[in-house]
């Protein structure tokens, strides 16, 4: 990591094996980056509402003055309706 952003890191806090947060100094406003990897569709019920929770939990302790940003592997799953080929393609 370079050092001018290095710097710039006020705190990174690991919430589990799925999800941190990474806070930086702003100029303006403090940035709050919440990086997760989402549990899959296959998972059962009970592991993606603890998912759902400790996320929820987690953007809940974001200061409402920070900007915030969500990011990392949602695993959204695109379906294969006809009327988003053209963006989707056929796969």
């Amino acid at each position: 990591m370079r050092k001018e952003v290095e710097k710039n890191i006020t705190s990174f806090t690991p919430i589990n094996e799925r999800m941190c947060i990474l806070r930086l100094k702003g100029k303006f406003h403090n940035i709050t980056l919440i990086n997760v990897h989402a549990v899959t569709e296959e998972k059962m019920e009970e592991e993606k509402d603890k998912f759902y929770d400790d996320l929820q939990k987690t953007y809940d302790r974001v200061l409402k003055r920070d900007i915030l940003m969500i990011l990392g592997d949602l695993n959204a799953k695109i379906g294969k309706e006809k009327a988003y080929e053209s963006v989707t393609g056929k796969n």
